[in-house]
């Protein structure tokens, strides 16, 4: 015969499965599990992190996003210079050359495109509202691309989030923020533009 659950706190007998608190004297009910992988995404753990101390807090915290900003400022500049350069240089092709100029006035633009492509990107993250969502850190991606022939390679790193209806999303994230947690972990995830700015954990 299976033992009945108390509160390890004083001990009160719990009669409901649906506790989540004991109602004698308010400490986290602890519940035994069969299934622990099952048990990171229970509904009583997402209940824990809004009754928790902490979530006051954090529903006021501002992640930094000044790196996101400098590294879309950055690459629409390199690409306007880019566009610049190119189109400069079809111009006097075009005046020495005649039909090669149609070469040069490909990659301008080709260029016009990534450049149009990377305001709207800036444009849409600068816009965009930021998001608080209780989730679990399900698991984490390196993605890398480049490298070879002298050119640096770079490295993506994306987290899988996973919310208290199940769902599972893969956010891009920073390389020291996707190093700092560990899958089963849950807290507060903050999203700007599809983008994983911070995650702060909650100890429950």
């Amino acid at each position: 015969m299976p033992q009945a659950l108390t509160c390890s706190q004083c001990k009160a007998p719990v009669t409901d499965d649906r506790w989540i608190n004991c109602p004698y004297c308010g400490a986290l009910l602890v519940k035994p599990v069969l299934n622990p992988n099952k048990a990171v995404v229970a509904p009583e753990r997402f209940a824990a992190v809004e009754n928790s101390p902490e979530y006051a807090s954090l529903a006021r915290h501002r992640p930094a996003t000044l790196s996101h900003s400098i590294g879309g400022g950055m690459t629409v500049l390199v690409l306007a210079l880019v566009t610049v350069a190119v189109a400069f240089l079809t111009v006097v092709v075009a005046k020495e050359s005649g039909f090669v100029a149609v070469f040069p006035a490909i990659v301008t633009v080709l260029a016009l495109v990534m450049l149009q492509r990377a305001m709207k990107s800036a444009q849409q993250f600068s816009a965009a509202p930021l998001e608080r969502h209780i989730v679990v850190w399900r698991d984490e991606r390196i993605e890398v691309s480049g490298g070879g022939d002298n050119r640096r390679a770079v490295t993506h790193h994306y987290a899988l989030l996973e919310n208290r209806e199940g769902e599972r999303i893969e956010f891009r994230c920073g390389a020291q923020l996707a190093g700092a947690h560990a899958p089963g972990d849950i807290g507060v995830a903050f999203l700007r533009g599809g983008i994983l700015l911070d995650f702060k954990r909650v100890a429950v």
